[in-house]
């Protein structure tokens, strides 16, 4: 509770200042509250939740996904750009096995899946595109989604899958 009231001490001291006609923090700039802990300005904040988008390359086929900012998305970003060797598995999905606990996960899910949806599954450390719907249910850590028509994969085979951020 302490916490809340200090960001919200903090935020009206920021909008007063503003408001004051005082100089507005620059993108780099943070607001120390009475503890000394740092709360990052509404800029920066609006940068963190902005949409993270990523190319997809494969068989001479682009496609763009948005992911979600979470964990998992986070610490694959820090892999881009990487060419991934993927195996088409299952009729369904096309997939590469970084190993169990590569990625960080938060709240997995275990309802259905979309076809486009790109998923972490824990227990293999498998990074999943899914091309095919089957209809079964399975834990997973969700990280984004492409709407392009992920169906060449059906015949795609293995193969190599690369990935690049988006800079906007």
């Amino acid at each position: 509770m302490k916490k809340i009231l200090a960001v919200i001490l903090s935020i009206a001291m920021l909008l007063l200042g503003t408001a004051c006609g005082a100089q507005t923090p620059d993108k780099k700039d943070t607001v120390k509250t009475a503890k000394s802990e740092t709360v990052k300005t509404t800029e920066n904040n609006a940068k963190e939740t902005a949409p993270i988008k990523i190319k997809i390359t494969a068989k001479g086929k682009t496609l763009t996904a948005v992911m979600e900012n979470n964990a998992t998305v986070q610490a694959f970003v820090k892999k881009l750009p990487v060419t991934l060797p993927m195996q088409n598995l299952y009729s369904r999905e096309m997939c590469y096995h970084y190993g169990s606990g590569s990625l960080p996960t938060g709240m997995l899910r275990s309802d259905g899946y979309q076809v486009g949806d790109i998923i972490y599954w824990p227990p293999r450390g498998s990074f999943v595109i899914l091309y095919e719907q089957n209809g079964e249910l399975f834990e997973r850590q969700h990280m984004g989604h492409t709407k392009d028509n992920v169906d060449f994969f059906r015949d795609a085979g293995d193969v190599d899958v690369t990935f690049e951020l988006i800079r906007e």
